[in-house]
């Protein structure tokens, strides 16, 4: 499976912010956008409830990872501890409630590629779940022991550990873990196990990862042909069928709120462009696919992410920032892209995402009105 989501982060422990605060931020009432300017490029960012989680900074190595809080404007730091220990090279993150999990990733010279998985409460200091050393340079990809698939919301985090082949073209002892405070915690195991891409409510929606088939013309690997929902406790609740792929199509991204499943598809006509991209959108509780809707992003784009909450999805490429109504499929340009590839967050409060002009980061919080009107 091709994963399209940037995981990259780089950036400067210690970064200054300046907040421009609105009165009433969750207050249905308002209107007017949040910013809060960074002054350095943010690279990842996640959103619970009132809270931002985000990674920020400069330079690759030393990384910083705060929490804004929309309610109260106040920011706090995770103590990371020194030379990068919070963040470094690629980063994912998630929060649930009060805490942030986030896992930092180090490329040791050209074949040794370590992850470390974090935990820490907000405002306090990280504390590690797991490391493990895989190794790159195979056939089709990554090879050995590999953690990935993190994802979060308010009841539960989640993270896939597996073993990559020796070529990287097949996978095996493969787990989805709820991450606690303290330790992994087992739900699934198998090849359907891997990899978690959202979770919403006590559902988590994972995307199998084909086995690749490895010829001597190269490595191949096929696109998924479903995606799974399970529990927080383990149960396999659905299995979507997703239709047959377009022989151009690239890769899917997957998210979860409510009763709503939505896939998005990449694809590219030729190896330059035109490239296409599409929003499935699904009844998880019967497999009912509803809508399929394009998005205006007509060159190669390079990095897309999307993420969505009751009919509003928003959908990022590497030049804009999309809005698009999941029931009419209205497409709307709301803003620049951000520039690093960090992710957006809709929520019930509204949509946060990152612009990084010059390098000078800001985070915007647009409310769940406003984004409304803006859609018609």
């Amino acid at each position: 499976m091709t994963r399209i989501r940037k995981r990259s982060v780089a950036g400067l422990c210690g970064v200054a912010a300046v907040l421009l605060f609105s009165a009433q931020v969750g207050s249905a009432k308002t209107e007017s956008n949040t910013l809060k300017a960074i002054g350095q490029p943010v690279w990842a960012l996640a959103m619970d409830g009132p809270r931002v989680a985000y990674v920020s900074g400069n330079r690759p190595g030393s990384e910083s990872i705060h929490v804004w809080n929309l309610a109260t404007g106040a920011t706090s730091s995770v103590n990371g501890g020194p030379h990068g220990f919070a963040a470094h090279l690629a980063a994912d993150i998630a929060i649930s409630g009060k805490r942030v999990v986030w896992v930092r990733g180090q490329q040791v010279g050209n074949t040794e590629l370590n992850h470390w998985l974090y935990t820490a409460p907000v405002g306090g200091s990280a504390h590690l779940l797991k490391r493990v050393h895989g190794y790159t340079g195979t056939d089709c990809g990554l090879g050995g022991p590999q953690l990935g698939g993190l994802a979060g919301s308010a009841n539960a985090v989640v993270v896939n550990t597996w073993n990559a082949g020796s070529d990287g073209s097949t996978h095996s002892n493969e787990r989805l873990a709820v991450v606690t405070p303290t330790r992994l915690r087992t739900i699934a195991t198998g090849a359907d196990a891997i990899l978690s891409e959202s979770v919403d409510a006590g559902h988590i929606a994972v995307v199998p990862v084909p086995t690749a088939n490895v010829t001597p013309d190269g490595c191949t690997t096929p696109l998924p042909t479903s995606v799974l929902v399970y529990s927080t406790t383990g149960a396999l609740l659905q299995t979507i069928a997703l239709p047959a792929p377009d022989p151009s199509a690239l890769g899917y991204q997957v998210a979860i709120s409510g009763s709503r499943l939505v896939v998005l598809t990449i694809g590219l006509h030729e190896p330059s462009g035109p490239a296409w991209v599409t929003l499935g959108v699904y009844n998880w509780t019967t497999g009912a696919l509803l809508h399929t809707w394009p998005v205006d992003i007509p060159k190669y784009p390079g990095e897309v992410n999307f993420s969505f909450h009751g009919n509003l999805a928003a959908v990022e490429g590497p030049y804009r920032l999309h809005l698009v109504d999941l029931e009419t499929g209205n497409d709307v340009k709301i803003a620049p892209g951000s520039g690093t590839g960090a992710a957006t967050s809709l929520g019930p409060r509204g949509l946060v995402y990152a612009v990084n002009p010059d390098n000078r980061g800001k985070l915007v919080f647009v409310p769940t009105a406003k984004l409304r009107r803006l859609v018609g």
